[in-house]
């Protein structure tokens, strides 16, 4: 006992020394410090300590009584967040983020214009006896209040503010309004109560039907991961389209509240029109109630929106944007899918195929693949992505009921299995990340369509024959993408051969076209047309491979267009020509296939999907298109001549065009103008016909007549230069301007000029200023 009654007195010593320490911080974390005071100085609220603030009030004066929010902050949760809560009117719910940080940052950085001297700083006289804001703030031990009165006379639009403890204050008008934030703003804006992950159902009635799903046990992220719901008519279990179900989805996370209703403004909605949609919402998470939304109705004095009123599990009723309906009224149908394999490109680790003996077996590393199987080694990235998305691209034209006979679909005993991995993003498991396979067992064809077997959700799929190719074991799928080795310039020939029409050109000494087929009036080759073909050729890829062998399903048996290339011999690496024989490049398309078209190259067998560029290019009339331009210095005349009506003459002076006749020459002359840069610009899209117009061409009378007659002599027949188109040898043409159609996804007129046995289509906007010229815009 001798030793601790010897240290007693020291012991004691140092306790009273702790409990002063801990004393003066706790006084003193409600002091401002020297620094403190010094640095804020200039701000409204003397000290700012964001880590301490733990509640927000904000009192609004309002006609009858005032309105209060009042924020709490909340314990730290998952994400090591604390967040906010508000109290209104005695509701109590989340609140906005984004609000309550942008009040605090502009309470942390508030200054004031001036202080206001304590002999005039009268509370009733400005407007302080009775705010219309009320802020206060708790912060640790310290009490911050904030008062915002009347307007002050300088600066324009002030404020009076008074802080508790520290005067009156004037303030900026931007300041003000900064801060006058009404108390419902606080309330958070999201109106969905569970997110995607969190749900394990969601069903949707009202129009469009009854639609339910349910969480999927192959997983996915967003709408990849459900199915239809037990008794759907659609087939129990069957998988659901991801990018549908996305799309409703998207429209949940922008059902953000605009403003929220009352009871009495509910009601009075609900009167004029009642929801179109019923959304229930069930979360995953056992012990959470269920959430339930009905949509629809107008929203008072917001024509763009509609009304969504939450059932459970609180009840809100609110304006949300009109345009998250539309998803949430699809019919079933739409959500049905009809992709064989569900993941996307960038998500699938390994394709194996096998049919029997037979296999190809193909994964990934990053950006790279690599053949396993039946050999070992890299594959081009292009060949990789193009076999793996040919898969992806298959199609069901229907799904049939899974307890279909299989014998009689082919598939007791099927000809193929394709087994495809993916990684979905964030399915992880026990920290690794969780793979998804996908297994197709694809049946013999039958009468042109093949039957499928989704094994993930027991879904019999049909195609067509012609699809399957790309779900077969096949090295040709793995050739080269590039069909052709050449570069343009050795193209020194081209023969097109569609049904009924063959086209030749050769290429002249200059580097110009010449046509040699077809012969007639006023033809000539587009040398730009030529010059994209043969470059198209050169280096034309394979969308995809498809088939070692071209059976008859293809349509390679007779094809739809042929087009063939010579080409310049090579030349010796030296310089100067082998003497080798000229070579060829041919390619023949055949059925179409999406876009493109099937295709096969010289004597190959093998199939491969050409772009759809390639019959842009070669399955129209490689005329010259620039027989209607007419360069304005050479224009003596024009007459616009509408079908039943008065002609319109439009001609040279020395002070420029003009109307012949014409009352008011100012408008006139800009009308005239008008004419004379159209004929400028006159180049037409394409030929479209050779001869005659046909009826529906709309020439046989025309509409429209435009005579040009021009300043100087034109060549005599057959001496037209390359550079300028045929004309006649009078001096003078006439177009023929006739029916309106589509051509090529553009707008266009059917037209035709004497000394060209053709017909073409310019478009529509090149055309107007004669039609308006000549009073028929409108026709």
């Amino acid at each position: 006992m001798r030793p601790l009654r010897r240290h007693a007195t020291t012991l004691i010593l140092v306790a009273l020394a702790a409990a002063a320490a801990v004393a003066l911080l706790v006084l003193d974390r409600g002091s401002v410090s020297t620094d403190e005071a010094e640095r804020r100085k200039k701000h409204l609220i003397e000290a700012w300590r964001p880590d301490e603030i733990t509640e927000l009030t904000v009192t609004m004066a309002a006609p009858g009584a005032p309105r209060t929010a009042r924020l709490t902050r909340g314990e730290v949760d998952d994400a090591g967040q604390r967040p906010w809560n508000v109290e209104i009117d005695g509701q109590r719910y989340p609140a906005d983020e984004p609000t309550v940080d942008q009040l605090l940052g502009t309470l942390e950085f508030a200054t004031a214009e001036r202080r206001v001297s304590a002999e005039a700083s009268d509370p009733a006289a400005l407007g302080l006896a009775s705010p219309r804001l009320s802020i206060a703030l708790a912060m640790g031990p310290r009490r911050e209040r904030l008062l915002l009165g009347g307007g002050s006379p300088t600066p324009p639009g002030a404020v009076y503010a008074e802080v508790a403890g520290r005067g009156v204050f004037v303030i900026t008008k931007q300041l003000a309004s900064a801060l006058d934030v009404a108390p419902d703003r606080f309330r958070s804006r999201s109106f969905v109560p569970y997110v995607a992950a969190e749900l394990s159902g969601l069903t949707l009635d009202g129009d469009g039907g009854s639609r339910r799903f349910s969480r999927a046990p192959w997983g996915g992220g967003r709408g990849a991961g459900f199915r239809f719901a037990e008794g759907s008519p659609e087939g129990s279990g069957v998988r659901v389209s991801a990018p549908a179900l996305d799309l409703v989805l998207s429209a949940l996370g922008r059902m953000q509240a605009e403003d929220f209703l009352s009871e009495e403004e509910a009601q009075q909605a609900a009167a004029s029109g009642g929801p179109r949609v019923t959304l229930t919402l069930e979360p995953s998470d056992p012990a959470a109630k269920r959430g339930v939304i009905d949509v629809g109705g107008a929203c008072p004095g917001r024509p763009d929106h509609v009304v969504a009123a939450r059932r459970e599990p609180a009840r809100a009723v609110a304006c949300v944007p009109a345009s998250v309906l539309e998803p949430l009224t699809e019919e079933a149908s739409r959500f049905v899918d009809h992709a064989l394999v569900a993941a996307p490109l960038d998500e699938v680790a390994e394709v194996k195929l096998a049919a029997g003996e037979r296999s190809l077996e193909l994964a990934r590393a990053g950006g790279e693949w690599h053949l396993r199987a039946p050999q070992d080694r890299p594959v081009p990235t292009e060949t990789g992505r193009a076999l793996v998305q040919a898969i992806l691209d298959v199609r069901a034209t229907r799904l049939l009921p899974g307890a279909s006979d299989l014998a009689a679909l082919g598939l007791a005993s099927p000809r193929t299995t394709l087994r495809v991995v993916s990684t979905p993003p964030g399915a992880v498991a026990e920290g690794e990340p969780q793979e998804r396979i996908e297994t197709l067992e694809i049946g013999a064809e039958q009468a042109g369509v093949v039957h499928v077997r989704r094994l993930e959700d027991g879904a019999i799929a049909e195609i067509p024959a012609l699809a399957a190719g790309a779900l077969l074991p096949s090295e040709v799928s793995l050739r080269s993408m590039k069909v052709f080795d050449f570069t343009p310039d050795q193209v020194i020939a081209l023969r097109i051969e569609r049904p009924g029409l063959v086209q030749r050109l050769r290429r002249t000494g200059e580097g110009a076209w010449r046509l040699v087929e077809p012969t007639g009036e006023g033809l000539a080759a587009d040398s730009g047309l030529a010059d994209e073909l043969a470059e198209l050729l050169a280096g034309l890829q394979a969308e995809r491979w498809i088939a070692e062998d071209a059976g008859p399903s293809y349509g390679l048996g007779a094809p739809r267009l042929v087009v063939e290339a010579e080409l310049d011999p090579a030349p010796e690496p030296g310089g100067g020509s082998t003497g080798a024989a000229t070579r060829a490049a041919r390619v023949a398309l055949g059925a179409r296939a999406g876009a493109g078209s099937f295709a096969r190259a010289g004597d190959g067998a093998a199939v491969f999907v050409a772009p759809p560029a390639l019959e842009a290019a070669a399955g129209r009339l490689l005329l010259r298109r620039d027989v209607f331009l007419v360069p304005p210095h050479e224009i003596a005349r024009v007459t616009l001549a509408p079908r039943g009506a008065k002609p319109v003459v439009i001609e040279r002076s020395p002070e420029g065009f003009t109307i012949a006749g014409a009352a008011v020459q100012a408008s006139a002359a800009a009308l005239a103008a008008s004419v004379r840069d159209a004929l400028a610009d006159l180049r037409a899209e394409s030929a479209v016909a050779l001869g005659e117009p046909e009826r529906h061409h709309g020439l046989s009378p025309p509409r429209l007549r435009v005579t040009v007659e021009l300043s100087r002599p034109q060549a005599a027949p057959g001496e037209e230069s390359a550079a300028v188109p045929p004309r006649a040898p009078t001096g003078s043409f006439t177009i023929a301007i006739g029916a309106g159609d589509a051509f090529r996804g553009t707008n266009v007129v059917y037209a035709r000029r004497d000394g060209v046995r053709a017909v073409y289509a310019i478009a529509q906007s090149r055309v107007r200023p004669l039609l308006e010229a000549a009073g028929i815009a409108g026709d």
